[in-house]
């Protein structure tokens, strides 16, 4: 390394300099290849040299690696011009600064191409504390790969490293052209202009300059705006909102509420997915219409983007925005002892009895379910252990068939159940990775005998056009087995509500929207036509992309729409709360 520093100094810091730069901004292109290209596209400049220009050098969507550190060039161009400041100690801290950057980086384009949302370490820790055991336990890898990892994140910490030392050599180096020194005191002195001029804005994935410190600022500040709303909450708006102790259901049927799992709007928004998903929703509207159902959809913004299916549909059964781990936990734990008047109790307290069904194999603890069944309020709730399930176990958790565990639970346990019914579940089989998906067969009895082992390939190395059709084809054995679900055991007394909880990851982009389909399926005309206050159209597809409606609003909706039909004195209505109840505020939208 001394040699080829003496040898050949300006290559050398050529060379580090804008690798270690390029390397803090490769983790967004690789984690969204499909939506980004390598070199800023020529694009940029079709309205114009300016606005080109405007792109180029400062804020442009395309999330390409040809962007620049603020403190990585600050931090070189004084290295590089002041001979006093290149001691041990500033070496270090070189070095912990860019460490700290691609970390940062890194975490950074998780969050925002994982799950659409910025990076808040207050919201974060809490779900990477709860959800990265859950999510090693359900990886099941070999201790041994888990050592081959570590041993490669030190490998890579080295080779930084050493790239680091190699960097600063070289800018030390007497024999660095003039001419370097006069473009990182350039580079240096854009950026400062860069960072008093537009400030925030640098901690933007999407600028041109990104500073570290601004990013920092950003986050810490919005963290402590979370943790301030969070412990301020006030649950005294929200049980006035939810009071619905004055009205009674002269009429009950049994509700099935069931979220299905990575169901989104992206099946709209691309062509080839359209074409297939509309065609699926006209077989199985036709064969509901057969058999005397009626339907109606729309489309519902939900909280969540590319997973926390937890936290989508706890804001539809609370009507509240749950959109961050921090905020859900702080619900989970003062609800222990306080009841939260949800939709599943305000039903209990009409007559009905509220069962949950969760069946992924790898269950909770007893001691978890208590506090989840206190959460929510559940009369009773359906685990893995309820199913006496022996057949093979399917892409996430590994799972049950839904196909079996709908039916089973229906025979087994629904259909003993004496007061009207209101059950909840989020399906299993489209969660992503989308492989294996069982079979849909005509006797579901039989999935408790089929035995498959589990795909030895990664999820991960799937071509993105096989892994796109893996997820239409979880979707249209989802559907079909809703629909055959509804089929064989609904009757004149039932309502079922599908939603899906949130986009696909991996197969949909921040383009797609937020917003996921939303199905309501009775044979009571009357009040599937009632819907259509609050933009629901005729049939299983919708016809616009645009919604009011958000999943938060969905049980102001319901109860609405209920005590409309059913209920012993329909007039008047209680409010409808399109965005639930936000910020201590109710914004009452009566229709």
């Amino acid at each position: 390394m001394r040699s080829l520093i003496d040898r050949r100094p300006n290559t050398l810091f050529l060379l580090t300099f804008f690798g270690l730069n390029a390397l803090l901004f490769l983790p967004f292109y690789f984690l969204n290849p499909d939506a980004n290209s390598l070199l800023p596209p020529l694009a940029i400049f079709d309205q114009g040299l300016w606005d080109g220009l405007n792109q180029l050098f400062l804020w442009r969507d395309n999330l390409d690696p040809f962007r620049i550190s603020l403190e990585l060039t600050l931090l070189t161009a004084l290295w590089v011009m002041v001979a006093p400041l290149r001691r041990p100690a500033a070496q270090v801290l070189i070095a912990l600064v860019y460490l700290l950057a691609l970390c940062y980086a890194i975490y950074e384009a998780i969050m925002l191409s994982f799950f659409l949302t910025e990076p808040d370490f207050y919201s974060q820790y809490y779900w990477a504390r709860d959800g990265l055991p859950f999510l090693l336990g359900h990886l099941g890898a070999a201790w041994w790969i888990y050592a081959l990892a570590l041993l490669g994140v030190v490998a890579i910490f080295v080779l930084l490293l050493m790239l680091i030392n190699a960097l600063l050599k070289s800018a030390a180096s007497p024999k660095l052209h003039l001419g370097l020194r006069l473009v990182m005191v350039g580079l240096a002195v854009f950026c400062i202009f860069a960072a008093f001029r537009y400030q925030i804005w640098t901690a933007k994935a999407e600028m041109a300059v990104s500073s570290l410190a601004f990013k920092l600022d950003k986050n810490i500040g919005e963290s402590l705006q979370l943790y301030h709303d969070v412990a301020s909450f006030d649950d005294q708006v929200v049980r006035r909102a939810y009071d619905y102790s004055n009205y009674h259901l002269a009429q009950k049927q049994d509700n099935y509420l069931i979220f299905v799992e990575s169901y989104g709007s992206v099946l709209y928004r691309r062509d080839d997915y359209r074409k297939d998903y509309t065609a699926l929703l006209g077989e199985l509207k036709g064969k509901l219409e057969q058999a005397g159902w009626q339907s109606t959809s729309n489309l519902s913004e939900s909280p969540m983007w590319g997973g926390g299916s937890w936290m989508a549909y706890t804001s539809t059964l609370f009507g509240l925005r749950i959109d961050n781990q921090a905020r859900y936990l702080s619900l989970f734990n003062k609800y222990q002892v306080d009841a939260y008047p949800g939709l599943g109790r305000t039903l209990e307290q009409q007559g009905y009895q509220y069962v949950w069904l969760s069946a992924i194999e790898n269950e909770l603890s007893e001691q978890e379910w208590a506090k989840q069944i206190r959460f929510q309020g559940a009369d009773r709730v359906l685990s893995f252990q309820d199913f006496d399930y022996q057949g093979a176990g399917y892409g996430w958790g590994p799972s049950p068939a839904d196909q079996y565990v709908l039916n089973y639970a229906q025979e087994k346990y629904l259909d003993k159940v004496q007061q009207p019914l209101f059950f909840f579940m989020i399906t299993q089989n489209s969660h992503y990775p989308w492989i294996p998906q069982p079979a849909f067969v005509d006797d579901w009895r039989v999935l408790n005998t089929v035995q498959s082992s589990s795909p030895t390939v990664d999820p991960e190395a799937i071509d993105h056009q096989e892994r796109r059709q893996n997820y239409m084809r979880a979707v249209d054995y989802q559907l079909r087995t809703l629909t055959d679900f509804i089929l064989r055991n609904g009757d004149d007394n039932s309502l079922f509500i599908l939603i899906g909880d949130h986009q696909p990851p991996r197969v949909s982009r921040k383009s797609d929207g937020w917003a996921t389909p939303v199905h309501i399926i009775s044979k009571d005309g009357t009040l599937i036509k009632d819907f259509a206050d609050y933009g629901f159209v005729p049939g299983l597809q919708v016809q616009s992309y645009e919604t009011e409606l958000h999943h938060e609003g969905i049980y102001s909706m319901l109860m609405r729409a209920l005590l409309k039909r059913y209920g012993s004195d329909p007039s008047p209505l209680p409010a409808y709360l399109p965005q639930g109840v936000n910020a201590g505020e109710v914004a009452v939208n009566e229709k």
